[in-house]
């Protein structure tokens, strides 16, 4: 299970679909109010989203998965872990906030002027545009909206961990993919972030920023299989 970050869809994880398919199950909705997905009244802030994916889990009997996110994904992702650690086998995290550094800012990737916003989430610009799956227009139109929705979820906390996720919670192995150059969520949140979990280690990119996974699609891929043969064998 993949969970796409604000403002995207679960198109995002195009590729890491189709790299995964054949061995696995593999799922990347549109998050509550994203892409395709109705937005939910009572659902008004980020630590609300875990909740409504449990509810969704049980409609189509998932019991327990390999769950991974990036960006406001990853946040959802670590926080589902930490309230429902039996239904999470192993945990993939890609830049994303997850521990409180007050002295690295973050950077809200809304707040960018128009024409710094990609190079804002991304290393190289043109490599996005060569791997990136939003093609379509309707692509645009649902990351235009998705800006939108992004925002209504932030309200004026910004971009914060779930106050009430508890990290000792989280003891199932845990992969984080950085990319070295992210300026949205510096590399130190994911330096933090491996020594507060019990089981995790960190992968990092160079030349790499926000979105490894469709930033560079081949190595992400790779370091999410190595990893699974790894602490998870037999599951290939």
């Amino acid at each position: 299970m993949f969970l796409h970050g604000g403002g995207g869809t679960g198109k995002a994880f195009w590729h890491q679909i189709q790299y995964f398919s054949p061995s696995f199950r593999v799922i990347a909705p549109d998050m509550p109010g994203f892409g395709q997905s109705e937005w939910i009244d009572d659902v008004t802030s980020v630590e609300h989203i875990p909740h409504v994916l449990k509810g969704w889990f049980e409609i189509l009997n998932i019991s327990q998965c390999i769950l991974g996110g990036n960006s406001m994904g990853g946040r959802v992702a670590l926080s589902f872990a930490a309230h429902y650690p039996h239904m999470v086998s192993a945990l993939i995290i890609m830049d994303s906030v997850g521990v409180t550094l007050p002295d690295v800012p973050i950077i809200n990737p809304l707040t960018l002027p128009p024409d710094q916003f990609m190079s804002g989430l991304v290393h190289d610009p043109q490599r996005y545009r060569q791997f990136t799956p939003y093609r379509t227009l309707e692509d645009a139109k649902e990351l235009n909206r998705g800006r939108q929705i992004f925002a209504k979820y932030l309200g004026s906390q910004g971009i914060v961990p779930d106050p009430d996720q508890n990290l000792n919670q989280i003891t199932m192995p845990t992969l984080l993919i950085w990319g070295r150059e992210d300026r949205i969520i510096p590399l130190a949140y994911g330096k933090a972030l491996e020594k507060a979990l019990p089981d995790a280690e960190l992968v990092v990119f160079d030349d790499v920023g926000h979105l490894p996974h469709i930033e560079v699609p081949q190595l992400t891929n790779q370091s999410i299989a190595h990893f699974l043969e790894r602490r998870l064998p037999g599951v290939f």
